[in-house]
């Protein structure tokens, strides 16, 4: 086993609470007490690019981005470290100053680094040599991503990340990002699949993150999950994606829970949800998507399905019909969320017993009512619009 350089406090984390499991998100790793950082900016700090800090830096250090907006692409990480910025409004990695100027996409993560992406916005990453796949991170090894922002970027499949290792993804967000297509290197057709992610041998895990406004030439203008790969979502909100079929293609295995997919956008039937592999799906909302909400073909014959609000109501569901979703607004918490509004069904009407979220997508606390909401979000009544009405 490779030795890490990092403090690791722990993984993904099941506590027993009664008869179900409580489900929390995974802590990353982090720096050890007496970590070399190294700082990047124009003038005055230790490195004038990350590719030289990267370079210098020991296994464990942190790479501190100093910069406000700091433009650089083709950055390859081959080693155990931190890049860490001031906030995903604060600093901003961009490959260009514009998408269509841009010839790279911003980092390339080898096999064997274990790579921490920390309080950073990536944007317009665009490449144009093979593997021209993932515009925003092309990940092979072990990469942790939180409170990060991925807009504005293209590849020909997989408009911010394309993973082909293991990926956790805490508290960010995946915005307007564009799986194009185009030719690969040996001349055939590229479909465009996975408008925002494509994990196509790998295993990922997103936590408290948004998905919206992406866009695929074919599948998942959102997600699409390949054969060989395994996907965990937990408290996600997928809105507003385009692509020929589904905002969430899957193929291989998927395990969704207190998830919002609404609002997509598709050629064909199941815009929300398109299930082709083996998937376990709890307390989620899939609604008010254009062609359809869910569609399980012979191959997802094998899916389970607990409290699954489906809006259409073809699909294996608990509920149906409109679950009275607010805007994509932000609502608090670090990524943006579609409200419960007063009324909506959703509100306590999750299984009890088969996962419990301590808290919601924004870091709301759960459990407001009788029992959890449906979907990422936790209606509270004590501050909902209608309270000066009630009797």
């Amino acid at each position: 086993m490779r030795k890490t350089t990092f403090m690791v406090i722990g993984l993904a984390i099941a506590t027993a609470v009664g008869a179900a499991a409580q489900i929390v998100p995974p802590t990353p790793p982090r720096p050890v007490a007496d970590a070399v950082e190294i700082t990047v900016c124009r003038r005055g700090c230790a490195a004038a690019s990350i590719q030289e800090a990267v370079d210098r830096a020991s296994p464990g250090s942190i790479v501190r981005i100093v910069d406000p907006i700091h433009t650089e692409c083709g950055v390859t990480v081959d080693k155990d470290l931190f890049i860490s910025g001031a906030g995903s409004s604060g600093t901003i990695i961009q490959a260009s100053e514009s998408l269509d100027s841009s010839t790279d996409r911003l980092f390339w993560v080898n096999d064997g680094a274990t790579v921490v992406f920390e309080d950073l916005t990536l944007q317009y990453g665009r490449p144009t040599d093979c593997p021209k796949g993932g515009g925003a991170i092309l990940n092979y090894g072990m990469l942790w991503l939180e409170r990060c922002v991925l807009r504005r970027n293209r590849g020909q499949c997989a408009g911010a990340l394309l993973n082909d290792g293991f990926t956790t993804a805490i508290d960010c967000m995946f915005l307007d990002n564009h799986a194009a297509g185009g030719t690969t290197q040996i001349g055939m057709p590229a479909r465009g699949s996975g408008g925002a992610i494509k994990n196509t041998r790998g295993e990922m895990s997103l936590w408290n993150c948004t998905i919206a406004g992406n866009q695929a030439k074919l599948r998942g203008g959102a997600i699409k999950n390949c054969c060989e790969a395994s996907l965990d979502m937990f408290q996600c909100t997928v809105s507003g994606n385009r692509s020929s079929v589904a905002a969430i293609h899957v193929r291989g295995s998927v395990r969704i829970a207190h998830c919002t997919i609404a609002l997509n956008h598709s050629n064909s039937y199941g815009s929300g949800l398109y299930v082709a592999g083996i998937a376990e799906i709890s307390n989620t909302i899939v609604a008010l998507n254009e062609w359809g909400d869910v569609i399980v073909t012979d191959d997802g014959a094998g899916s389970t399905f607990a409290s699954l609000w489906v809006g259409d109501g073809r699909a294996a569901s608990s509920y149906s019909g409109d679950p009275l979703l607010g805007p994509l607004a932000d609502n608090g918490g670090p990524t943006w969320t579609h409200a419960l509004l007063p009324g909506s069904g959703a509100i306590d009407a999750a299984s009890p017993g088969v996962d419990v979220p301590a808290a919601d997508q924004r870091g709301a606390p759960r459990a407001r009512g009788e029992a959890l909401d449906l979907g990422a979000f936790e209606f509270d009544a004590t501050t909902s619009d209608d309270r000066e009405h009630s009797d």
